[in-house]
């Protein structure tokens, strides 16, 4: 399956997972056929791109799972987004509707075999904020998990980062909503949310001040240059320092109306730059090892400029996977099946990740995607 622009999609292409709504309801299901009329009403949502079928390949590739499966993604999205509408009217939050679903979410980590960093949900503009905080969630969670931390540590970690922008619910709709990049006054503005949250958490009885801190300080950097405080180092709280991770590489990783999503590669390389900087160092490495750099099923470009498929991502091997070569410099394929762990070779390695508009210039619309042809 291949991430597809909207634009590009095409009479005939097979939808290769679910696409939901703002509220988290179904449009349309995986093995749904596109048609005309099914491509023109998703150009009318807050869409940029879906998940297609595509000719394998590798004939027997297995995909990971995401790292929550759709019901708990979907649950929590819809609990989360009910349990901040209702704390905006009522002023109150509801702890236990909130501890159900961090607790459904760190149940689901610990049970899971993978202990591998990726996301392949697709949601609408319209409700990134709960999308957005279940993902950071899930993330830290996970990473709890890899530090092998206590279940009171990780339930308080959990809230703390499912809770993190709970204060942009007092943000106004026309600036959390904006089509464009926010005017400096506005981001002056959306600044406040770390410090509404703070307030907000803390007028909640039965909460532990911990998911507080995480709030209050989850912009926060390294160095000291973030806000509201200008906090550095272990004066950040360690939960603080990993949401900040976790909250980042969502962002850059998420379709916005103003920012098209950066492939995991490209976000690993945008963060990097910012390790001791607006990141702990010693817990950015933590997420990097365990981070799908190249994801499985991805199309790479080699330093000797042949073309891969990545097959399979060894745990703990994120930046040498076991590759399939496909296709030469000048875009011929190969006749013959040439597979590479590259943790053998080190003179061979991956520069970075196919865009969409290459990976469609090496195969071509209509030999690299399944098709239905009287669609």
């Amino acid at each position: 399956m291949q991430k597809i622009s909207i634009a590009n999609l095409q009479p005939g292409m097979i939808v290769a997972k679910n696409i939901y709504d703002a509220d988290a309801n179904l449009l349309l299901s995986k093995d749904i056929v596109l048609t005309e009329r099914y491509i023109e009403r998703l150009k009318t949502m807050s869409l940029s791109a879906i998940y297609i079928a595509t000719k394998d390949p590798h004939n027997n590739i297995i995909y990971p799972e995401d790292i929550l499966r759709e019901q708990t993604r979907l649950k929590a999205i819809k609990s989360i987004s009910n349990t901040f509408q209702k704390c905006l009217c009522k002023k109150k939050l509801d702890v236990d509707a909130v501890s159900e679903v961090t607790q459904d979410i760190i149940d689901e980590i610990m049970q899971s075999r993978s202990r591998m960093i990726q996301l392949t949900n697709i949601m609408s503009f319209d409700e990134y904020t709960f999308s957005h905080s279940v993902n950071v969630c899930a993330i830290a969670t996970l990473l709890g998990v890899i530090s092998d931390y206590s279940p009171k540590r990780l339930t308080e970690l959990a809230l703390g980062a499912i809770l993190h922008d709970i204060g942009k619910i007092k943000i106004p709709l026309s600036i959390l909503n904006k089509k464009d990049r926010l005017t400096d006054e506005e981001m002056q503005v959306m600044k406040k949310h770390s410090e509404y949250g703070f307030d907000l958490l803390r007028a909640t009885s039965h909460l532990s001040v911990v998911p507080m801190h995480v709030a209050f300080q989850h912009h926060e950097n390294f160095n000291g240059t973030g806000y509201p405080r200008g906090l550095k180092q272990t004066r950040i709280h360690e939960y603080a320092r990993i949401v900040a991770i976790a909250d980042v590489y969502d962002a850059i990783t998420t379709d916005r109306p103003y920012q098209k999503a950066r492939t995991p590669h490209q976000a690993y390389e945008i963060m990097l730059a910012d390790s001791g900087n607006k990141f702990d160092t010693s817990l950015l490495e933590v997420f990097f090892e365990n981070l799908a750099i190249f994801p499985v099923g991805s199309f790479v470009l080699l330093n000797n400029n042949f073309y891969a498929m990545v097959i399979e991502i060894p745990e703990g091997l994120s930046f040498t996977p076991i590759i399939k070569v496909i296709a030469k410099p000048n875009k011929t394929f190969l006749k013959e099946d040439l597979y590479i762990d590259l943790k053998e070779y080190a003179s061979i390695y991956i520069t970075r990740n196919l865009t969409e508009e290459e990976t469609l210039s090496l195969f071509g619309k209509s030999d690299y995607f399944v098709k239905e042809h009287n669609a």
